[in-house]
Order: structure tokens, then C-alpha cells, then sequence
């Protein structure tokens, strides 16, 4: 414990750091929604999108009153934590800081059972603790960091639980994998990794109440769903169908599904996308180490003939196929999940190697050595870059002043969590073009509107001419930063 503790206290200090810095996201908005609705007005609908803001071509019917575009269990347990803790930008962050705790936590525990040798736990931990894509979930208000957290408390549960009660084991796993699922889709590749563990275990050992066992949180959970989406079926298929349409990945492309899962995945987002400058090309040496690591746990005969570390090859490469299949937009945030076994393999392979002598131990240190500074770099850097204060307040605070009280503000979601989560506040890319509302204050942030309406121009030409047409002739600049760019009409 004497290392143990140092090494969280260094996880919660970095995610608090990076929590207070990091520049806020649309999803945070998006999600803390429908929780802030449910505590307040005992509504959960995303009020804070428009119905017009189409996912995709369908349009948001009903997100107003019901939120159906997402699995509901993420945005329950926000509204619990904020009867607790209160509601604000850094509280739901927080939240992510905590299930990243859990998520450490079980780690630890699946390799003290499976691998018996503290130096690769604790040695997994730490590398966990620094790794800059970890902090990020565990930093931002999204639900990957809580899926994470739930879906590897899952395989900690059986591993623990199996040897003295298997139906308990199955039961209690599947319970939290089911509860991962219920907060991001992507954690179906949990549930592929739980089975292939148990079956690879106690295929031998199962029995039909084991089979109960495994089937009823998901029974009790697509009960729960289901009862919710009864209330507005035709909504759902809108919304959760927008959502979730063209996410598949293209099995009939082979070569553009390995573009996508390793170079748009890993490559670009360890320091190597087109538009990365200067030291940050840096974070490829972290991913270097990483695919060191897992060559070295594929190849090398030793490390796969043992017991232990065979099970986590397995089911490692189960769950993380699972996932690849699942989804094809390689979002940065869904990063988590891959480095979370990326490091696993890392701190065996660097054990094993150390052990063995068959590497200087001083190049396994240094080697390790510069993977922890390049991630406190990395970190450090968004640290010293101060994004919230100074480029998020800096527009957030010019609305406050100027804007409110003055009629619609469009713009993306998490303004919200300055200027509030009111109807004044629009969410609406096509700004108004089919829901008729007139902005007198339009904010184009970087990340979503900057990018989206130049893309109206080939897909809807006629939203494309009036959003242009309108801003031109109704709207002047006033605030110009590198995140966003605000615009008042004219004569305000």
C-alpha cells in the first residue's frame, strides 16, 4: 500500500488538474442534460438540443421530452451524484475521476489473480495512473471512463468470485458488464471478453442456473429500457437510429477497416495526424512502447505458455475485436478502452523481460522512464495551456455580459454550463433554417460548427446558402478566439 496510494493520489491530482483545464465539450452538455432535467423538472429529455439538430438525416423527434439517442444509465447516475455533490461542469467531471479510481482498482485486482506477481500489478497501475488518454476519461464528462470502469469490474468480479461460487461469479460480473452496456454500446465488447473468460475457465463447471445467472441483469435491464421506450417507441427509432446509423465497421473494405482501426485509431492519435505540430509528435514513442509490449506478450512462447497471462491474451483479444467491430469512428475518447490492455501487456512483458535479464534492466527502466515523461508532458501541456479560462470563459463571459436577456443564443451545447441550461440557449447547426427560430447571437465553435456547416454546402446545398446568406448580411463579429467565433446581429 505504501505504493499503491501514492500512485491514485498522482491519478487524482492529474484528472482534478486536467479537469479544471480542458476545454469543455459538446457530450458533456449533451449528457448532463437530461440529469440536470430529471433533478429539476422530473423531465428526462435532452432539452438543450434542438428536435431539428438531425443525427444524421433524422430529426430529432422528441428529444425534448425523452432521451433515446443514448442508453439512459449514464445520465441516471449523474443525477444521483449531483443530488449528492451538487451540479456543475467540474462535479460531472469529477464523477469520471471516480469511476477512473474504480477502473484502476480493478485492474490491480485482475492481475494480482491472474498474473500473482505485485510488480506487474503495481507496474500496471502506474502506468495507468500517467497515461494521458486515461486522464482524459478520467477528466472529461463523458461515459467512456464509467463503461471502463463497470466493464472491468466485471472480469475482476468472476476472477475473484469463481473458485468458491461460480453462480455468484457470473451473476455479480454480468451484473456490471450488463450496467457498462447500459451506459455505452461499446461495451459489448466487455460482455464478449467476460464470456470468452468464463467459458475458457468453467465451460466444464457451467450449469443451467449459471445460464439464469448470466441472463438476468440483462433481462431486469432491457425490462427497465424497454418500459422507458414504450413511452414514445416512434421517437426512439428516430433518435437512437440517428445515432447509432453508419457506426458499423465496413467488412466488405478490409483495407479501409485496418486505416480506421490502426492508423486513424493509434496513429493519429498518438502524435501522428496530419494536422500534429512540434514536441507533440512525442506521444508516438508511448505507442511504440505499447506495441513493444504487446509483441513481446504475442511472441514471446514463455509468456504465452503461462497460465495466467494465456487467459489475458484471450481475453484481451476478444474484447478488443469485439470493439473494433463495433464501432468505426475511432473517437479519441473511446481510447480507453485499448490502452487500458495496451499497458496491461506492457507491465508483463517489461516483468517478464526484467526477470529474465534478456534486456538490460537499465534499458527497460529508461525505456519505461520515457514513457512516464512523455505523459506528464502531454498532460503537462494542456495543463499550462489553461483552454477552459482562456479560451472557453473568454466567449462565455463576453454572452453573459452582452447577450443575455437579448433573445436566442445558438450555439453549441456546453455554453450551457456558463450561460445556463435555458431556452434562450439553442443547440441548432442549420441555425434555424428548419425550425424557423432566429438567433440574435450565433457562436461557432471549432470542434462541431466550424466543421459541419462547410460540409452543408454538398449535402444540403439550400441550408448551406441561407446560414451563409443570413450571417452575411444579419451578422457581425465580436469575439474571434482559437475555439470559437462569436457573431451578434447586427445593430445589437
Amino acid at each position: 500500500m505504501k505504493i499503491i496510494l501514492p500512485i491514485l493520489l498522482l491519478f487524482i491530482v492529474l484528472a482534478v488538474l486536467s479537469a479544471h483545464v480542458n476545454l469543455p465539450g459538446t457530450d458533456e452538455a449533451w449528457f448532463a442534460s437530461p440529469a440536470v432535467n430529471l433533478i429539476t423538472k422530473g423531465s428526462f429529455g435532452t432539452s438543450v438540443l434542438d428536435p431539428t439538430a438531425a443525427f444524421r438525416k433524422n430529426n430529432l423527434t422528441g428529444i425534448d421530452r425523452h432521451t433515446y439517442w443514448i442508453v439512459p444509465l449514464y445520465p441516471l447516475a449523474q443525477a444521483a451524484w449531483y443530488r449528492v455533490v451538487g451540479f456543475g461542469l467540474m462535479h460531472l467531471r469529477y464523477l469520471s475521476a471516480v469511476w477512473g479510481l474504480l477502473a484502476l482498482w480493478a485492474w490491480y485486482r485482475i492481475l494480482m489473480m491472474v498474473c500473482g506477481d505485485r510488480r506487474v500489478a503495481t507496474l500496471a497501475l502506474g502506468l495507468m495512473a500517467v497515461d494521458f488518454t486515461v486522464i482524459l476519461a478520467a477528466s472529461w464528462g463523458r461515459m467512456d471512463m464509467m463503461a471502463a470502469a463497470l466493464g472491468s469490474a466485471g472480469l475482476a468480479a468472476f476472477l475473484s468470485l469463481r473458485e468458491k461460487h461460480l453462480t455468484r461469479a457470473i451473476l455479480v460480473s454480468q451484473a456490471c458488464v450488463a450496467a457498462a452496456g447500459l451506459s455505452h454500446p461499446l461495451a459489448l465488447g466487455y460482455f464478449a471478453g467476460l464470456l470468452a473468460l468464463t467459458l475458457y475457465s468453467d465451460w466444464r463447471r457451467i450449469r443451467f442456473p449459471d445460464v439464469m445467472a448470466a441472463c438476468a441483469p440483462y433481462l431486469v435491464g432491457a425490462a427497465g429500457w424497454g418500459l422507458y421506450i414504450m413511452q414514445a417507441p416512434h421517437d426512439f427509432i428516430l433518435q437512437f437510429g440517428g445515432n447509432a446509423a453508419d457506426r458499423g465497421v465496413p467488412l466488405t473494405d478490409p483495407l479501409g477497416l485496418l486505416y480506421v482501426q490502426f492508423v486513424e485509431r493509434f496513429w493519429y492519435m498518438f502524435g501522428m495526424a496530419p494536422n500534429t505540430r512540434g514536441l507533440s509528435h512525442m506521444k508516438v514513442l508511448i505507442l511504440t512502447v505499447y506495441a513493444a509490449g504487446i509483441a513481446g506478450a504475442l511472441w514471446n512462447r514463455g509468456i504465452r505458455n503461462h497460465a495466467g497471462y494465456r487467459t489475458l491474451l484471450l481475453t484481451g483479444g476478444v474484447t478488443l475485436l469485439a470493439m473494433m467491430s463495433i464501432d468505426n469512428e475511432s473517437h479519441y475518447f473511446y481510447l480507453v478502452h485499448f490502452v487500458l490492455w495496451l499497458i496491461v501487456f506492457t507491465a508483463i512483458t517489461a516483468v517478464w523481460y526484467w526477470d529474465r535479464r534478456s534486456v538490460p534492466r537499465w534499458a527497460l527502466v529508461a525505456v519505461l522512464a520515457l514513457v512516464v515523461l512523455v505523459q506528464l508532458a502531454t498532460i503537462g501541456r494542456r495543463v499550462t495551456q489553461r483552454a477552459y479560462s482562456t479560451i472557453y470563459l473568454a466567449a462565455t463571459d463576453y454572452l453573459k455580459a452582452h447577450a443575455q436577456g437579448k433573445g436566442t443564443v445558438m450555439g453549441s451545447s456546453e455554453l450551457a454550463f456558463e450561460l445556463g441550461f435555458v431556452d434562450s440557449l439553442v443547440d441548432d447547426p442549420r441555425l434555424g433554417f428548419r425550425s424557423g427560430k432566429r438567433p440574435n447571437f450565433i457562436v461557432i465553435d471549432n470542434n462541431r460548427y466550424a466543421e459541419w456547416i462547410p460540409q452543408y454546402a454538398q449535402r444540403e446545398p439550400e441550408t448551406y446558402r441561407y446560414i451563409t446568406g443570413m450571417m452575411q448580411r444579419e451578422f457581425h463579429q465580436v469575439i474571434d478566439n482559437p475555439g470559437y467565433k462569436v457573431y451578434a446581429r447586427n445593430g445589437l
